[in-house]
This record gives C-alpha cells, sequence and structure tokens, in this order.
C-alpha cells in the first residue's frame, strides 16, 4: 500500500507540474502580440510605437520598385514590471525581439514559402492594466515570395498571405514568442504608380508624364504601401501611361 500510495503521489505531482509548464506556454502567447501593422507617414516616414498610431488595414506590393514587403508591427508587451529602485532592482520584463518564423500562401491556401527573417526592436512592460508597446521590424514578403506570386505588369494584385511569429527574449533571459499573426498584401507590378494632373502637358494629345520640374524629392518606402508619383520614376517604361 506505501508504495501503490509513494507512485500516485508521484504521478500527481508529474501532472501538476505539466500543467503549470502547459499555462506557462500559452501564458506567453497572450503576454506579447501584435496589434497591427503601423503605417509609414509619406512626409516623414517615421512610426511611433503607440496604440493610436495610424495603422494600415491591408498591405500592397509594387514588386516593379520593391521584391519586398517589410513592415513595422505595432507589438504589446502585457508581462508586469519587475525593477524597483528602491531595492535597486533592475527591470527583466522587456523584451527584445531577435526573429520571426514567417510563412506565405497564396489565396487559395498554397504556401509559398517559409522563411525565417530578423527582427529589430523592443518593448517596455506593461503599465498598470495598459500593454507596453514596441516596433518590430520585419520581413513579410520575401523575394522568392513576391515572385512566386506572379504579378505581371499592369495586371491585377494577387493576394498572398503572410502568417508570422515573432520571436525574442526578456531582459530577464526568458524566451517569449507572440501568437501567429496573419497579415493580407496585394502584390502587383505597376498598380500603385499614380499620374498627378499638374504632371500632364496640356499641349501634349493623351495623358503623359512629361512635367516633371515640381516632382517628389523622395519617397517614403517605394512600392510598399505609398503612392509612387510618375515623375520619380522617368525612364520606367510602366511610369508611362
Amino acid at each position: 500500500m506505501k508504495t501503490q500510495r509513494r507512485h500516485v503521489g508521484s504521478l500527481t505531482a508529474l501532472l501538476a507540474l505539466g500543467a503549470l509548464l502547459g499555462s506557462g506556454c500559452a501564458e506567453n502567447e497572450s503576454s506579447l502580440f501584435v496589434r497591427g501593422v503601423l503605417k509609414f507617414p509619406e512626409d516623414t516616414c517615421e512610426v511611433s510605437a503607440e496604440p493610436s498610431a495610424p495603422v494600415v488595414l491591408r498591405g500592397a506590393l509594387d514588386v516593379e520598385f520593391s521584391t519586398e514587403y517589410s513592415a513595422a508591427l505595432l507589438v504589446g508587451n502585457q508581462l508586469v514590471r519587475r525593477g524597483n529602485a528602491a531595492t535597486l532592482r533592475t527591470e527583466t520584463s522587456r523584451v527584445m525581439f531577435e526573429s520571426a518564423d514567417v510563412h506565405t500562401f497564396d489565396s487559395a491556401g498554397n504556401e509559398l514559402g517559409a522563411f525565417s527573417a530578423a527582427a529589430t526592436g523592443f518593448a517596455d512592460p506593461s503599465t498598470g492594466v495598459e500593454p507596453g508597446y514596441g516596433i518590430a521590424h520585419v520581413v513579410l514578403i520575401d523575394s522568392g515570395s513576391s515572385a512566386a506570386a506572379g504579378a505581371v505588369a499592369n495586371g491585377p494584385p494577387v493576394e498572398v498571405i503572410a502568417r508570422v511569429i515573432v520571436r525574442g527574449h526578456t531582459l530577464g533571459g526568458e524566451e517569449i514568442a507572440t501568437g501567429e499573426f496573419q497579415w493580407p498584401v496585394d502584390v502587383c507590378r505597376g498598380c500603385l504608380v499614380f499620374f498627378p494632373s499638374e504632371a500632364n502637358d496640356p499641349l501634349v494629345p493623351g495623358a503623359d508624364c512629361s512635367i516633371t520640374a515640381d516632382g517628389p524629392s523622395g519617397i517614403c518606402r517605394p512600392g510598399v504601401d505609398n503612392w509612387v508619383d510618375c515623375r520619380a520614376c522617368q525612364g520606367n517604361p510602366i511610369c508611362t501611361p
């Protein structure tokens, strides 16, 4: 009877340990999460890690100007603060982003590519009930996936779905990862070029992009979510109406 009780006690301890380990893994996914993809303003081309910052609801990649879709992911950190100035205890709940596991699919669910990408950035810990936020800069569609999408010049956009898990570690040395975040991107060739009316020469028959004197001096992330002024890509046939 004593031997049997020891076995039952050991089994109970193992089950309890397994429950604790299981809850820890699940907790990690809720501790770190991707809130959305930040929108880069065309004038400053800078983003901020604020929950009120503008976000993109759907991505666009024009492979005529860029073969990769890179994104600034707004990542929330719900780990509680551990630092205490009174006891000289350093903060260990800040998260440093290291890498991202990315899989890309077409609209039918066929896999186009799978790769591991570097991720940069960090997220502060939560303050009370509010998460801390940081920015993870990650490539969501690589050149192989955009090529596999098969977008043709002036053809309709092709939908590519990127599924990403961002990985990192806390300053306390704990490995942590987000749950899977899914992001749709319309891949095309030439769909982000636009022809402003001020670039059209009225003395030239038909539409054109002949007046380039007041063209933009720079474009934020050309071909990635932002429009490309035809005056900024003179010499490229796709920038001719």
